[in-house]
């Protein structure tokens, strides 16, 4: 015997499916907020195996600062998987980041030219952001001239990869 749909249960439905619409919904604006309105910081991009560096549609990276870190990690013996934290960068004119330090204070005071990234640590490699840039099908070349990951960085220290830039800091 099949359960018949009574309206108070289409109803029920109908409002679980319009809570679900809405969730999804607000997520999608709070990324293009973050896009529209983050703060852009460039980081350099650390050499890849180029044998790996294309798969498919997209380009595997890799951060400098995420190796800094992580070697300075392993120096300190503190370096473990499922680890988070913070690292504080250095902002130059073009708003490249450099490494000052990683952090476990989050409210600790900074520089005027200084921003706090989060980081985790996962599979032994710190992530700082995504590390997967997909283009379109057939510009895998163009897009291997990228030096520079280009991200936006919200208020409440959300990282986003929004572009690849080249070794001049154009946007490719």
């Amino acid at each position: 015997m099949k359960p018949k749909l009574t309206p108070k249960i289409m109803g029920l439905c109908l409002i679980w499916g319009l809570l679900c619409l809405l969730v999804i919904n607000i997520s999608v604006w709070q990324k293009e907020q973050l896009w529209q309105h983050g703060e852009p910081i460039l980081l350099e991009l650390a050499p890849v195996d180029p044998r790996s560096l294309m798969q498919g549609d997209y380009m595997q990276l890799d951060y400098e600062l995420a190796r800094q870190l992580a070697n300075e990690l392993r120096a300190k013996g503190q370096f473990q998987d499922n680890m988070q934290g913070w690292l504080r960068v250095s902002l130059d004119e073009q708003q490249r980041a450099a490494f000052v330090a990683q952090e476990s204070d989050p409210d600790a005071p900074l520089l005027q030219q200084q921003r706090r990234l989060p980081f985790k640590v996962r599979q032994g490699e710190v992530q700082l952001a995504s590390q997967a840039f997909f283009f379109e099908e057939g510009q895998a070349e163009h897009f291997s001239q990228g030096r520079y990951g280009e991200l936006r960085l919200g208020a409440d220290g959300e990282l986003m990869l929004v572009g690849l830039r080249d070794g001049q800091l154009k946007p490719l």
